[in-house]
């Protein structure tokens, strides 16, 4: 099934966001902050996930939402 340019889109500007948050994962890392680290690499995964599912034309705000979704739409992956 061939996206529409709506969801290409979207999950362009989720994967370039999720680049963009790990970049910092690591600049933090490099940096020794570790917390803050962390917690960017949490979100770049987060924001990737949210861009596969935009693939699927699905999508929640709450990160057990995304959870589930993802593990519905690409547990075989």
């Amino acid at each position: 099934m061939a996206l529409i340019p709506e969801q290409k889109e979207l999950a362009k500007h989720r994967f370039e966001r999720a680049k963009t948050t790990l970049n910092e994962a690591i600049d933090e890392l490099s940096r020794k902050n570790f917390r803050l680290a962390v917690n960017r690499a949490y979100y770049s995964v987060f924001y990737a996930m949210r861009a596969f599912l935009a693939t699927v034309n699905k999508d929640s705000s709450k990160h057990s939402g995304v959870m589930s979704l993802f593990n519905q739409h690409f547990r075989n992956l």
